[in-house]
C-alpha cells in the first residue's frame, strides 16, 4: 500500500502501473468510501434506499428544470444529473490520474480523513461509447419502476451446459491428419438429430452423455467406418450445443415478451429505430462509458463513468428493489479488495492541493461554471 504525501510520489506510483487494457481513475476524499453509485446509497435523513425512488427522482429533476434537458436522451440526462449531484446509477471516472488526485483532496472539510485514488484497468469489450445500444438499455433502467424484475435462470443453465459440453471436445490441432468436418458424419447426425436431442433433454443430470455418444459411434461405424473419433465426437457435441443456442434464443424472446415491454418502450423514446431484442445477460452488466464531449465540465475533467445494470431478484416483495449489478473486482488495479492501494495522506492534502493548483488543477479549471469560478476566486482572495 502506497501512502502519498506529494504529487511526485503520486506520479511515480502511476508510472509503475502495469496496464493491459484501458486505464481509468477515481478519487475518493475518504478511503472508506464504497464503489457504488449514488442511487444505491441510503438517504442520510430517512435511511431509506434511494433506489426505491429512482424513476421518480429522474422524472422530478426533468420536470423542475426541463430547459436543461431539451434534446437529451436518457444517458445524457443521467450524465448531466450526475454532474450536478443528483443520485444516479452512474459512478464518475476520469481518464486523468491528476484529476482523480484532485477529487481525493478537493474538499478541505475531509482533511481529517485519508483519501484514495482507485485505478481501473478495464478490458476493451467492457468499454463502450455514449451511443452503444447496450449502454442505452442500462440507462433506461432508471425510468423503470422499483418492482422491475426479470429472470434468466433458464438461459444461465443452458449456457452452463454448453460450457460442460465444450470440455467433451477433442482438440484436433493435436492431430495433423484430422479434418474439422466430414460430410458423412454430418449427414448421419442430421438424420439422428431429433433422437439425439430427445435423449440429451431426458438426461437431466448429464449421466448418460458418454453412453449415448458411444451408441451412435457404433451405429455409424457399422455404416461408414469411423476414420477419426475426434471428428465424430466434436460434431456430436456441436449438434447438441447448437440446439442449446437455439433454445437460448427462444428464451431471450420469451423474456422480452414477459419482462421487458416497458423497458423497450423507454428505449424507443431515445432510439425510435430500436427494434432489437434485449438480452437478459446484458442487464446485470457494468460498462465503462466514454460520454459525448458536449459539456465543458466533462471535457475539463476528462470525464467517463461506470453505468450499473441490475441483477435479477426473486424477492421484490421483500424490498430487494432493482439490485445493483456487481462490479468486476478484476478491473481494479489499485484499491479494495486488493492490498495494493494508493492512499492520500490526510496531513498532506492541503500541500497536494497547492501543488495541483500550480499545475492548473483547481475548482475554476475543472468546474468552469460561473458559480464555481466565483467560489474559487472568493476563496483565493478571502473576501
Amino acid at each position: 500500500m502506497a501512502t502519498i504525501k506529494n504529487i511526485k510520489e503520486f506520479l511515480e506510483e502511476i508510472e509503475n502501473l502495469k496496464s493491459k487494457n484501458n486505464l481509468f481513475f477515481r478519487g475518493h476524499e475518504d478511503e472508506t468510501y464504497l464503489l457504488e453509485p449514488g442511487v444505491y446509497r441510503k438517504d442520510n435523513t430517512t435511511k431509506k434506499n434511494l433506489i426505491e425512488h429512482e424513476d421518480v427522482i429522474y422524472r422530478e429533476v426533468i420536470s423542475k428544470a426541463p430547459q436543461d434537458f431539451v434534446g437529451k436522451n436518457t444517458l445524457e440526462s443521467l450524465a448531466l444529473m450526475q454532474h450536478y449531484g443528483v443520485p444516479t446509477r452512474i459512478l464518475d471516472l476520469t481518464e486523468s490520474a491528476l484529476v482523480a488526485l484532485y477529487f481525493a483532496c478537493s474538499n478541505s472539510k475531509n482533511d481529517d480523513k485519508n483519501g484514495e485514488v482507485i485505478v481501473f484497468d478495464i478490458p476493451t469489450e467492457s468499454v463502450k461509447y455514449y451511443n452503444s445500444d447496450r449502454v442505452t438499455i442500462l440507462a433506461n433502467l432508471a425510468k423503470c419502476e422499483k418492482d422491475f424484475n426479470y429472470n434468466k435462470f433458464i438461459i444461465d443453465n443452458k449456457i452452463s451446459e454448453i460450457k460442460k459440453l465444450e470440455k467433451k471436445k477433442i482438440d484436433t490441432k493435436l492431430y495433423d491428419k484430422i479434418r474439422d468436418f466430414d460430410i458423412d458424419v454430418f449427414t448421419f447426425l442430421m438424420d439422428k438429430n431429433e433422437e439425439i436431442i430427445e435423449e440429451f433433454e431426458d438426461d437431466i443430470l448429464f449421466k448418460s452423455f458418454d453412453k449415448n455418444l458411444k451408441k451412435y459411434m457404433r451405429i455409424y461405424d457399422k455404416m461408414f467406418t469411423i476414420k477419426f473419433d475426434a471428428i465424430f465426437i466434436n460434431s456430436y457435441v456441436e449438434l447438441i450445443q447448437n440446439h442449446l443456442r437455439s433454445e437460448i434464443n427462444k428464451e431471450i424472446i420469451n423474456s422480452n415478451e414477459m419482462y421487458f415491454g416497458k423497458l423497450l418502450h423507454n428505449i424507443r423514446e431515445d432510439k425510435s429505430y430500436f427494434d432489437g431484442i434485449i438480452n437478459p445477460l446484458d442487464l446485470p452488466k457494468v460498462f465503462a462509458v466514454k460520454p459525448k464531449l458536449d459539456n465543458p465540465r466533462i471535457v475539463r475533467q476528462h470525464g467517463a463513468f461506470l453505468i450499473f445494470g441490475i441483477k435479477e431478484t426473486h424477492f421484490v416483495g421483500f424490498g430487494d428493489y432493482k439490485p445493483m449489478a456487481e462490479l468486476n473486482t478484476d478491473w481494479i488495479l489499485r484499491g479494495n479488495p486488493h492490498k495494493e492501494r494508493i492512499i492520500i495522506d490526510k496531513d498532506s492534502k492541503d500541500k497536494i492541493r497547492k501543488e495541483l493548483n500550480t499545475l492548473g488543477f483547481n475548482q475554476s479549471t475543472l468546474f468552469p461554471e460561473i458559480d464555481k469560478v466565483a467560489e474559487y476566486v472568493r476563496d483565493k482572495y478571502k473576501w
